[in-house]
C-alpha cells in the first residue's frame, strides 16, 4: 500500500471522527488535473489527497508557531518577567537595607540623647521631629510624591 494513502486514510478516519466543515473551492484546471492524477496514483479520492494537504499544511503552521517567531516572543517575555522580578527583588532588598539603617540612625541618636539631656528635652525633639516628618511626607504628597 503507497504511504500517501496510507495516510489519507489514517487522516480520513481521524477526521471522520471529528466534526469537519464543509468548503468549496475553485482550482485551475491545471491543479485540478494534478489533483486528480496524484489522487490515482495514490488510490485515493481528490477530496481525501485535499484534506491530507489542508491538514498537512495547518499541521506544519502550527508546529512552525511553536518553534518559530511566535515562540521567540514567548521566551523573550518570559526573560523580561524574570529580569522585572529580580529588579523588583533588589528593590525589596535595598528598601529593607535603608529601612534597617534609619532605624539603626534614629535609635542610636535616641540613645545618645537620653544620656545627655533630661526626659522632657527628648520628648520636645522627638515630637517636632516627628511634626517635620509629617509635614515633610504631606508635601510629598501634594507634589505627586506618595503619601504615608
Amino acid at each position: 500500500m503507497n504511504v500517501l494513502r496510507m495516510l489519507a486514510a489514517q487522516r480520513s478516519s481521524q477526521m471522520s471522527q471529528e466534526s469537519k466543515r464543509t468548503y468549496t473551492i475553485r482550482l485551475p484546471e491545471t491543479v485540478a488535473a494534478r489533483v486528480e492524477k496524484q489522487a490515482a496514483t495514490s488510490g485515493v479520492a481528490p477530496t481525501t489527497l485535499i484534506q491530507s494537504l489542508v491538514v498537512d499544511a495547518c499541521m506544519s503552521l502550527a508546529e512552525t508557531a511553536v518553534g518559530g517567531p511566535a515562540s521567540n516572543l514567548i521566551g523573550k517575555l518570559d526573560v523580561l518577567g524574570k529580569a522585572c522580578e529580580r529588579l523588583e527583588q533588589n528593590a525589596i532588598e535595598r528598601y529593607g537595607r535603608l529601612l534597617f539603617e534609619a532605624v539603626k540612625t534614629r535609635s542610636a541618636f535616641l540613645h545618645a540623647l537620653d544620656q545627655s539631656l533630661s526626659e522632657a528635652t527628648v520628648d520636645e525633639i522627638i515630637e517636632a521631629s516627628e511634626k517635620t516628618a509629617r509635614d515633610y511626607i504631606d508635601r510629598l504628597g501634594g507634589e505627586g510624591g506618595t503619601k504615608q
